[in-house]
């Protein structure tokens, strides 16, 4: 670069070789220029292309403490499904609500995801005998 812009600078000084110099400031921006600016051009591009081949994402709703039809529901809205993971006794909650959900309320899926849920249930078979 700095012997291109020496070359330029000392022929334009002297007012000989114009031609050469023509040639020299196309070379330059060719090279310095126009190159480049193709170049992230077709970056741009392929990072567009990238995004759109993605699937669709959304985020995962606060499941807990609703029951398992109205989380079905929420999720549907959500466009997610919905999967029993687990039952579990739960004396502090009313059986047949949610207690826990995978993935967490606000991550991000990919559309059609299963949102696995555990349920409270009533009946507790404590340690036999």
């Amino acid at each position: 670069m700095r012997f291109l812009l020496g070359v330029l600078v000392g022929y334009s000084l002297r007012g000989k070789q114009k031609l050469l110099i023509r040639f020299l400031v196309t070379l330059a921006l060719v090279v310095y220029v126009v190159i480049p600016a193709l170049a992230l051009l077709g970056l741009s591009l392929d990072v567009q292309r990238e995004r759109r081949s993605r699937p669709a994402q959304t985020k995962v709703p606060v499941l807990k403490g609703l029951t398992y039809e109205d989380a079905e529901k929420k999720l549907n809205a959500a466009n997610l499904n919905i999967r029993l993971l687990a039952t579990r006794h739960d004396s502090r909650l009313q059986p047949g609500l949610i207690i826990d959900q995978v993935p967490a309320p606000g991550e991000e899926v990919i559309v059609g995801y299963p949102v696995g849920v555990t349920i409270s249930r009533k009946d507790f078979a404590g340690p036999g005998p």
